[in-house]
């Protein structure tokens, strides 16, 4: 039954994959469940629409399923946040927020869009408006300042954080 047929339905399956092995596996599989269930075919007359009509159904399956899937891109996978990110992570990622709250406005607006956004100077300098020198400048000044307080530490912001840290409840209840 299959023989006088091969040739033909090679050529459908290669039509519906376009690409030679596609098609061969698309055949191979539509082959292999026909035979399998070849006890279900009521006439022998239908046979040829039987295994065309499964290679079909085979095939728009693996459409549905291809549309879930998607591409990897190593450099968005990159981005991604880490759900187990070290302790002291979480610490340094508190201080700098805290640290960056006390930067004036338009140099924590600069850092933020520059640094952690990835927005490049001329857009910054179009969003908050001035000079691209003046962008340069609160870039600078800001990275200076958090570096001074990252850097001193008898600064009273580095120490206030750590101290409100290390506070125990009981002490913060009693007072």
């Amino acid at each position: 039954m299959y023989t006088p047929l091969h040739t033909g339905f090679l050529r459908y399956c290669r039509s519906l994959t376009g690409n030679r092995e596609d098609a061969l596996d698309l055949a191979g599989e539509t082959v292999l469940i026909v035979f399998e269930n070849l006890d279900k075919l009521r006439k022998q007359d239908s046979f040829k629409a039987y295994l065309f009509g499964i290679a079909r159904r085979l095939q728009l399956h693996h459409y549905r399923r291809i549309r879930f899937r998607g591409l990897y891109d190593e450099k968005a996978a990159e981005l991604l946040p880490d759900p187990h990110a070290e302790p002291d992570t979480n610490h340094d990622v508190a201080l700098l927020f805290e640290l960056l709250g006390k930067l004036p406005a338009k140099q924590r607006e600069a850092i933020v869009l520059f640094e952690l956004s990835g927005f490049s100077l001329d857009e910054i300098r179009q969003l908050q408006g001035g000079t691209l020198s003046a962008v340069k400048m609160r870039l600078s000044r800001g990275r200076e300042q958090l570096r001074q307080w990252l850097s001193d530490p008898s600064d009273n912001l580095v120490e206030t954080h750590h101290a409100s840290k290390q506070k125990s409840p009981e002490k913060e209840e009693g007072k």
